[in-house]
């Protein structure tokens, strides 16, 4: 005879793909003719955009630009910009196929060298890491008592957090920005678009975000011999269809830019010049619902001999949200003499690695800082140095599981030392998610056997003495009795035995 337990699902966040790749960029390119020769190179630069992401048949395939960006001087001394874009693609085969499921991407430059061959060609060789993961909603089953009149059951109550809702959407967004009260607009040398969001709402199936794209724009005029740099904040406002999440639910949305152009626009009837900003945004958002269960660690038939099947699964419970900003001062030394004028200063963020210590979170970090300066001798230098260092951001109680952790650069600021020494203020922004993963050994289903009835006792009560730390279930389950019973012949509040204690076991 099987009894079946009740099931009860537990969504839990899975994955069918996690990996890495390097792809190679090597090209050989000739300035274009309106460009001015090289006289030295300051900067080479890879930028991976990732234009298209698609899942079929069975892989997960991407497609994108990288471009070379070359920062150099010019025989009159002027600092110039060039670019090439070359196309690539990944394929990536899925250990098998799934229904809404999401993509998750990053890109890192690994290595880059350019070398000019003459004063109007380069080779460029170098390579950048393409990290893929898909993801998607799958369960782990916790089985529950079902009412039955001749088996026992040894329970727990457990909170659980349970993923609800797992979406993510695509959109464009940008504008275009008309530079006013600064010099006109020659070329521009460099840019970002920083995403961030401020403020979301959660109402049944739907998110209601709202953001901001932090664009840093460097460009050069005809009218100075110095780089301009300016600064935008531009607001987005978005709906996310999110079906699963409501006012229960704990929300952790997450979002990355994808690609972005920054371009200057010709626009003949207006005299500002326009700059165009068009950014490709991904928002994926994890809902976790808590709820309890009660699940079976153990059964036994009073009237038949019993086998249980067991499985053992990680529960997954406390899920929380944590974030935190952290202030880090470096110092970045100049090897050869002090710069003179900072022109620019930009980083690259990227984290190492991320560990639950104790009531913190340890998260190792890298930061590529990229500095153009000019000298005492008024020539442009460019110099880039890593930095690696460790922050503890703490939590609030303790977990065993770092769900995800990001991390950003908020606000990068400096001051010119000592020492041929930049000092720098960088605050770092980190987000994500901790919880817990209790693992079980849990009941799965009940099977009693028919035909091997268990044989009756001689004896309606039992007289016996417990053992040190033995427990009224193990009594229970040893004579095939109810534990209610041995509650009640023997007037007993809870579990708690003491070594020696007599008890009246009532047989059945």
């Amino acid at each position: 005879m099987e009894f079946n337990l009740k099931k009860t699902p537990v969504g839990i966040l899975s994955s069918v793909l996690d990996t890495v790749c390097e792809q190679p960029v090597d090209i050989d390119f000739t300035l274009p003719d309106y460009c001015p020769d090289i006289e030295k190179i300051l900067r080479c630069k890879l930028i991976p955009k990732i234009y298209n992401r698609n899942l079929s048949g069975g892989q997960l395939r991407i497609d994108g630009t990288t471009v070379v960006s070359i920062l150099y001087v010019d025989p009159d001394g002027g600092l110039k910009a060039c670019e090439q874009t070359v196309p690539f693609n990944s394929s990536f085969p899925l250990s098998s196929n799934v229904e809404d499921a999401i993509i998750r991407t990053n890109v890192k430059c690994e290595y880059v060298n350019c070398r000019a061959l003459s004063r109007r060609r380069l080779t460029v060789h170098g390579a950048f890491s393409l990290y893929a993961k898909v993801l998607f909603r799958s369960a782990v089953d916790l089985f529950s008592p079902d009412e039955s009149d001749n088996l026992e059951f040894k329970t727990k109550k457990l909170s659980c957090s349970a993923l609800t809702a797992l979406c993510q959407e695509q959109f464009n967004s940008g504008d275009e920005l008309r530079i006013t009260n600064k010099p006109s607009v020659d070329y521009i040398i460099d840019s970002s678009v920083q995403p961030r969001i401020t403020e979301f709402k959660v109402i049944p199936d739907k998110l209601m975000l709202s953001g901001e794209l932090g664009v840093r724009i460097l460009y050069m005029s005809a009218e100075t011999d110095k780089p301009q740099q300016i600064d935008y904040i531009l607001p987005f406002s978005r709906v996310i269809d999110c079906e699963g999440i409501d006012d229960n639910t704990t929300v952790l949305p997450e979002i990355n830019v994808l690609s972005s152009d920054v371009r200057l626009k010709n626009d003949i009837l207006s005299e500002d010049p326009v700059v165009d900003v068009d950014s490709r945004i991904c928002v994926t958002v994890e809902g976790y619902t808590p709820f309890e269960v009660e699940v079976v660690l153990d059964a036994f038939s009073t009237q038949y001999v019993t086998e249980l099947n067991m499985v053992r699964v990680n529960i997954p419970t406390g899920f929380n949200p944590v974030s935190d900003s952290v202030m880090q001062k470096e110092s970045v030394s100049f090897e050869e003499n002090s710069p003179a004028e900072i022109l620019d200063l930009s980083c690259d963020y990227q984290l190492q690695s991320s560990v639950i210590s104790g009531e913190n979170i340890t998260v190792g970090s890298k930061l590529n800082v990229c500095i153009l300066a000019l000298d005492s001798d008024n020539q442009p230098v460019y110099i880039e140095r890593t930095l690696e260092f460790s922050n503890d951001i703490p939590l609030d109680d303790s977990y065993n599981t770092l769900s995800s952790i990001d991390a950003c650069v908020s606000s990068l600021s400096y001051r010119i030392g000592d020492n041929n020494n930049v000092e720098l203020r960088c605050e770092l922004r980190f987000a994500g998610a901790v919880m817990n993963e209790e693992n079980r050994e849990i009941v799965s289903d009940v099977n009693c056997d028919e035909d091997n009835k268990i044989a009756p006792k001689d004896s309606s009560l039992i007289l016996y003495f417990s053992e040190q730390n033995e427990s009224l279930w193990d009594i229970a389950k040893r004579y095939n009795t109810r534990i209610a019973g041995i509650y009640e012949e023997n007037n007993l509040l809870d579990d708690s035995l003491a070594g020696g204690s007599m008890l009246l076991i009532p047989t059945i």
